[in-house]
């Protein structure tokens, strides 16, 4: 009976991770010698509404997460609170719709997540 052959594995990565990898890693948008999944990121990345697209970049150049919590003041502005938590929704929101473009275009990469929490202030509240 015949064999069926199997393309190559692709390693299975977390979207935050993968977008690390591509921007901060292979430097994507200055590397002319960026990997060939790397580019493909940067496109998909580029396809997204301009301000997610930036805190996206933003945050996988640095390798961090949109801050949500407010440091320890006397006075705390609940403006600011709601914006710093909207700015980590959006963040997340824009990696679910990464993740789901990116799902099954890449050659090495079998793209997961994101396993950030959406709203990781609901469960501090829960524990308080």
């Amino acid at each position: 009976m015949g064999q069926k052959l199997r393309g190559p594995m692709r390693t299975q990565i977390d979207i935050e991770n993968l977008l690390i990898w591509a921007f901060r890693d292979q430097a994507v948008e200055a590397s002319p010698d960026a990997d060939a999944d790397a580019v493909t990121i940067y496109w998909a990345v580029q396809a997204l509404p301009l301000p997610h697209a930036k805190l996206v970049i933003r945050h996988a150049r640095a390798g961090s997460r949109p801050a949500w919590q407010i440091a320890s003041a006397k006075m705390v502005s609940l403006d600011g609170v709601r914006l710093s938590r909207q700015r980590h929704v959006e963040w997340v929101r824009a990696m679910v719709v990464l993740q789901r473009t990116l799902e099954g275009t890449l050659s090495r990469f079998r793209v997961t997540g994101p396993v950030a929490d959406e709203e990781p202030w609901m469960r501090e509240r829960a524990r308080a």
